[in-house]
């Protein structure tokens, strides 16, 4: 039935799980996918080891562009979805663009988070998220022989790694942002600290970064709660928050990120959240979770595209995965693992 239209926001783990799923499942429905980036589906995980040089570009990506064409998925990249109007079904793109839809997956993901004492001072500040990203740093590599790393997500151990892989300084802050959601005790900071010094890490004694100023291009001014230096470039690592912001006013119930039921439907009809943008309500604990790693998007994926085409499927997460740390519950397989 070519008249039905299942739009997929999102071009990561999540999106293209549901896309496929769909597709599985319905050969007759039409699928688009809309990223907003103007690449296909890439494996954030290995940027560490890209701008290392140890991957070569095309290691990166998951599947090949052509599978999208065999699958009859119209993929869209380099678009970003300005709004979304639930009472007639359509997406507004940026260019202004409006795209009709019968059934809506937002797998939008998320953006990293940066602390709001630091906020002033984020064009400062480089992340690692993008493909983008990562030639930013590769670009910026060049010319520093040191790097702050500010935080302790899992990213930025990897990223610290292929700093060392390359010769260069490395120098950590762990405060008591580093590993959000994951609350950082005492015994956690100390036993992250044994575990990169013995890398060769300089780990300071610093817990908070006051105030950062440009030296010149390639420096940058970083003043403690301890003292002040001077480094070739610094790296914000606090974890990632849901990229909802198009979504305000939309209608949607959104707190930290979408909120959904165990099925991950929203309060509109035919449309899911699914991924790191989705805050999923667990019965047994009456409240709302959110969703940490790919292993965990890749899942919410496959269960919102079920649901969507009139599936009952409900997202089962175990409660010991589940934590709770200012008053945000989060599923993180990957702090277990680690």
């Amino acid at each position: 039935m070519r008249e039905e239209h299942c739009v997929v926001i999102g071009n990561g783990p999540a999106g293209n799980e549901a896309a496929t799923t769909v597709r599985e499942h319905a050969p007759d429905v039409r699928i688009t996918v809309i990223g907003q980036e103007t690449v296909h589906q890439y494996k954030p995980n290995l940027l560490p080891d890209y701008i290392a040089g140890k991957i070569s570009y095309a290691d990166l990506f998951v599947t090949d562009p052509g599978l999208y064409k065999e699958r009859d998925i119209k993929l869209r990249l380099g678009q970003r979805v300005a709004s979304v109007d639930f009472r007639n079904s359509e997406l507004i793109l940026d260019h202004h663009e409006k795209i009709r839809f019968t059934g809506l997956i937002i797998a939008c993901g998320a953006r990293p988070r940066i602390p709001e004492p630091l906020q002033v001072f984020e064009d400062l500040l480089l992340t690692l998220k993008t493909v983008a990203d990562a030639e930013v740093w590769i670009e910026k590599l060049v010319h520093v022989e040191d790097v702050l790393i500010a935080g302790g997500d899992l990213t930025s151990l990897c990223f610290t790694k292929a700093l060392l892989s390359l010769g260069k300084r490395v120098i950590f802050v762990l405060s008591e942002d580093s590993f959000w959601p994951v609350r950082i005790t005492p015994e956690v900071r100390e036993q992250c600290a044994q575990k990169l010094r013995e890398a060769g890490v300089d780990v300071t004694e610093c817990r908070k970064i006051k105030g950062l100023a440009r030296v010149s291009e390639h420096s940058v001014e970083v003043r403690t709660d301890t003292k002040t230096m001077v480094v070739g470039a610094v790296g914000a690592f606090y974890g990632l928050v849901p990229d909802v912001r198009f979504l305000a006013r939309s209608g949607l119930d959104i707190e930290r990120g979408i909120l959904v039921d165990e099925h991950l439907k929203t309060c509109f009809d035919h449309v899911y959240a699914a991924g790191d943008c989705a805050q999923v309500f667990h019965p047994a604990l009456k409240d709302y979770w959110v969703s940490i790693g790919r292993s965990n998007a890749v899942e919410l994926g496959k269960v919102a595209a079920v649901n969507l085409l009139g599936g009952v499927l409900s997202v089962d997460v175990p409660r010991e995965n589940i934590f709770e740390l200012d008053g945000i519950i989060a599923n993180t397989s990957w702090w277990l693992e680690f």
